[in-house]
């Protein structure tokens, strides 16, 4: 369960740094990690789904909150 939601977080957050060719911008990636540009788009991806739209932001959205609750369920029932 802890990889599974590894994976989703990962996946999440490099759906939002990369842009429409597939790059990730490397002058903002080596001082900030683009946490702004997550930021953005989680907020932006929650009001679409807020809105009930599937957005490309939504689906990122929906993977990382997927491996926040995964990660989440998998620190609960360990213990």
């Amino acid at each position: 369960m802890f990889i599974l939601g590894c994976m989703s977080l990962l996946a999440g957050y490099f759906r939002f740094i990369v842009d429409d060719n597939g790059n990730i911008p490397l002058n903002r990636f080596r001082l900030t990690g683009c946490i702004g540009d997550v930021l953005v788009g989680m907020v932006l991806g929650t009001r679409d789904l807020c809105a009930r739209q599937l957005s490309d932001k939504a689906k990122s959205a929906l993977l990382v909150y997927g491996g926040i609750a995964l990660l989440f369920l998998g620190f609960r029932f360990s213990t």
